[in-house]
């Protein structure tokens, strides 16, 4: 009888375990439209910044997106990919609330930090790794999304990338979308060239590269690269790229980070219910921009004459600053 009691014991406890596990499972699976709240919240527009009647600079003008992952204070810090920052100069980060920050990336690194390295001529390809972070300053209290670990996934499992798609038009309306994907793999060897590693079958457009990839509940687990092919190659292993994007997993991203001893905090945890509601209730002010180019256009001349100086790595200034970390 004892035997019987002890065995039943046992087996309601591994019973019971295995519901929690499959309870905390379904509670984090989020469906799409609640990961769509959180990404419209954490997910930033990033451009370079325009001057007044500069009509030539819209033509050539790119923009990109990004992810808002960490905060310091009244620093906050956005994550994406180094090619869509890596011309020095002023560049605009569009927030959820439709404000326009602007930092500067200059030589000291100090707004824009590069995570790779700026190769070619001109510095205009990343190598290693295809990440920079970029800080931005505001009194505001801006939502900072939760990250997870790309390594947990498994084939198929359900993706979805934010972003800022560039109309094929180029028309100055722009809205964020969130796209529904799922992961076919994970490849062993990152890409030597950008630390790319994870591939999902989906085509993404122009504008949304540096977006965050969340996962079924709501975390960031990768920043999401070009499409299938680059204009300098591929960001994975060919044969794999040529069906696929890429992702650039976030233990690569929190690695390079902390080796750069630039002591950021990131949230691990879950997702805050608050923070779903909030997206949900906010979405036609956070993802929709009537007029981009209004919006990222500065009298930056009239800025500079009103302030005494930039500091040290300034463009205009044409000075020279150590390597800083931020």
């Amino acid at each position: 009888m004892k035997f019987y009691k002890r065995l039943a014991t046992v087996v309601l406890a591994i019973v019971t375990v295995i519901t929690i596990a499959f309870f905390h499972t379904f509670v984090l699976a989020f469906p799409e439209h609640e990961v769509d709240a959180i990404a419209s919240q954490t997910t930033v527009l990033i451009a370079p910044a325009l001057q007044e009647g500069d009509a030539k600079a819209r033509r050539e003008w790119e923009t990109g997106s990004g992810a808002i992952v960490a905060r310091k204070g009244k620093s906050y810090y956005a994550l994406t990919a180094l090619s869509v920052v890596q011309t020095r100069g002023f560049y605009g980060v569009r927030t959820s609330d439709g404000k326009v920050h602007l930092v500067e990336h200059n030589e000291d690194n100090s707004s824009i930090y590069p995570l790779g390295r700026e190769d070619g001529e001109l510095r205009t390809r990343a190598k290693d790794l295809d990440l920079a972070l970029v800080k931005f300053e505001s009194e505001h209290d801006y939502p900072v999304a939760a990250v997870g670990d790309a390594e947990k996934l498994r084939n198929k499992d359900v993706l979805y990338v934010s972003g800022w798609p560039v109309p094929q038009n180029q028309a100055p309306r722009r809205e964020r979308i969130t796209q529904a994907t799922s992961l076919n793999q994970i490849d062993s060897q990152p890409h030597s060239e950008s630390g790319y590693s994870l591939a999902y079958n989906i085509q993404t457009r122009q504008g949304m590269d540096g977006g965050p990839v969340f996962s079924k509940d709501g975390l960031v687990v990768a920043i999401h690269g070009s499409d299938r092919s680059q204009e300098h190659g591929y960001c994975l292993e060919p044969k794999l790229s040529g069906n696929n994007s890429c992702g650039l997993p976030i233990s690569r991203i929190l690695n390079a980070i902390e080796a750069e001893d630039m002591r950021l905090s990131f949230d691990r945890g879950s997702v805050d219910p608050k923070l779903i509601a909030r997206g949900l209730a906010n979405k036609s002010t956070a993802d929709v921009i009537p007029d981009v180019y209004k919006l990222f256009t500065f009298d930056l001349d009239a800025m500079l004459r009103n302030k005494p100086s930039l500091g040290c790595g300034s463009i205009l200034l044409g000075d020279k600053c150590p390597r800083s970390s931020m």
